[in-house]
C-alpha cells in the first residue's frame, strides 16, 4: 500500500461526524454510538493547586466520556452483516483516530474483516472538551516547566500528567471503565445485537501500545468466555506498565512517571471509588490479578508468566528497535519468548513509528509499513 498517499486521503475523507465515508478502493466507514455502564467518583487531591488545575484533575467526563460515537472500517462489497471483526485499540495520550486510519484500511483490505476503532476511557472524542483549550494548557505547562523543574512538560500532554501525578487512581479506573466498556461491546456483537455484525462473530484484536496492556488483560481474563480463542497482534506494547517509560511530551511528563510508577508499585485499592453494575461485578477480579501481574514486573512474576503463557498461543508480539517508550528489552523481560523485534533504519519513535519521510527513506518507511501490517493481518484473518 502506499502509505503516504493513502495516509492522506484517508484524513481528507475521514469525519467522525458523519454517519459514512466512502474512502474508495473498497473501504467505507460508518459511525457507531456507544453508552458506558460504568461510573465513578472524582477524586479531589490534597494539594496546593489553582482552580484550572483542579478542574482537570476532578473531571467526571460527563460530557463525552459516557456516551460516544466510534467508527467501523469495513469492506464496500459486504452484503449485509459481517462475521469477523477487528478490534483495534490505540496508545496512552492519543486525541485523533488520523494516525490509525491507514491502519484501518489496510487491515479491512487484506483480512476481510471488519475493523472496530474503540477510544479508550478519557481519549480520542471521549476526551473532555476543556482539555482542548491550547492557550490554557500552555499556560499551565509553562507554570509546571518553571515552578517544578519537571521534564517534558507539554501543552498535549498537561492533563494527562496533572491526573497522573496527583490522582494516579485514575489509570486503574479508566482502565476498568474501557475493560467494561469492551465486554459491552463484543457481548453485544456475540449475541447479534449490534447493528453491524452477526452473532458469534469472531473479534480479533490489534493493539498497539498501552493498548495492548488491555488485550493481554482480556485474553488473561477472559469475561464471560467472550475472547476464547480468539487472537491479538499486539504492536510496540506487551511490556509490563513498569518497564515502560511513558516520559514524553506527548505522553506524560517525567513528575507524572515517576508517581505512576510509586502508585504502581503500592498496595492500592480503588474499587471504593467505582460503580459497577452488579451483573458484571463477578467479571472484576480475574482481571483485577490480570492488570495487577502487568503493571509491577518485579511483582508476581510467577502468576505473570503463568497467564501469559496460558495465552501465548492467542498472541504475536513485534516491537521496534528505536522504540524508546516500550523498548525491546521491556518485552522481552515480560513475554521472555514469543515475540520478535523489527529495526528500521529511518528516524521513527514509539509515538511516531511511520513517518512522513521522502525518498529513499520515505520508502523504507512505507516497506516497514507493509511489512508489519501484513504480517498483522496474516495473523488475525
Amino acid at each position: 500500500m502506499e502509505l503516504f498517499a493513502t495516509s492522506a486521503l484517508l484524513k481528507k475523507q475521514f469525519n467522525l461526524s458523519a454517519g459514512t465515508s466512502d474512502f474508495g478502493e473498497g473501504v467505507t466507514s460508518t459511525i457507531c454510538t456507544f453508552s458506558s455502564d460504568f461510573d465513578f467518583s472524582p477524586i479531589r487531591p490534597d494539594a496546593p493547586l489553582s482552580q484550572e488545575e483542579l478542574n482537570i484533575l476532578t473531571e467526571n467526563g460527563k460530557d463525552g466520556n459516557f456516551t460516544f460515537r466510534y467508527p467501523v472500517f469495513y469492506d464496500s462489497q459486504l452484503k449485509g452483516k459481517n462475521n469477523k471483526a477487528i478490534l483495534l485499540l490505540h496508545g496512552l495520550n492519543e486525541r485523533t483516530w488520523e494516525k490509525y486510519l491507514s491502519w484501518a484500511y489496510f487491515l479491512v483490505k487484506h483480512t476481510g474483516r471488519s475493523v472496530i476503532m474503540f477510544p479508550i476511557a478519557f481519549h480520542m472524542n471521549r476526551t473532555p472538551q476543556k482539555w482542548g483549550n491550547a492557550r490554557l494548557m500552555h499556560s499551565l505547562s509553562d507554570y509546571r516547566r518553571r515552578n517544578k523543574n519537571v521534564q517534558n512538560t507539554s501543552f498535549a500532554n498537561l492533563a494527562l500528567s496533572l491526573r497522573m501525578e496527583y490522582t494516579p487512581q485514575m489509570f486503574p479506573i479508566s482502565g476498568t471503565q474501557t475493560y467494561f466498556d469492551l465486554v459491552k461491546l463484543c457481548t453485544e456483537i456475540k449475541e447479534g445485537r449490534h447493528e453491524l455484525f452477526e452473532a458469534n462473530t469472531s473479534v480479533n484484536i490489534f493493539a498497539y501500545s498501552i493498548g495492548a496492556l488491555l488485550a493481554e488483560i482480556l485474553l488473561i481474563a477472559n469475561p464471560a468466555s467472550l475472547f476464547s480463542g480468539e487472537r491479538a497482534f499486539l504492536f510496540c506494547g506487551g511490556a509490563s506498565v513498569d518497564k515502560m517509560n511513558p516520559n514524553s511530551k506527548s505522553i506524560i511528563d517525567s513528575e507524572a512517571t515517576r508517581q505512576l510508577n510509586e502508585f504502581l508499585k503500592c498496595n492500592y485499592k480503588v474499587s471504593d471509588l467505582m460503580r459497577i453494575p452488579e451483573q458484571n461485578m463477578p467479571l472484576l477480579p480475574k482481571a483485577w490479578d490480570s492488570f495487577r501481574y502487568l503493571s509491577c514486573g518485579d511483582c508476581c512474576t510467577r502468576e505473570r508468566d503463568l497467564a501469559l503463557a496460558g495465552i501465548k498461543g492467542q498472541i504475536k508480539t513485534l516491537g521496534l528497535g528505536f522504540d524508546s517508550v516500550i523498548s525491546p528489552r521491556a518485552i522481552e523481560e515480560t513475554l521472555h519468548s514469543n515475540f520478535s523485534i523489527l529495526s528500521p533504519r529511518y528516524p521513527g519513535s514509539h509515538e511516531n513509528p511511520f513517518p512522513f519521510l521522502k525518498d529513499e527513506q520515505g520508502r523504507e518507511v512505507e516497506d516497514t509499513f507493509n511489512t508489519i501490517f501484513s504480517e498483522a493481518s496474516e495473523f488475525l484473518a
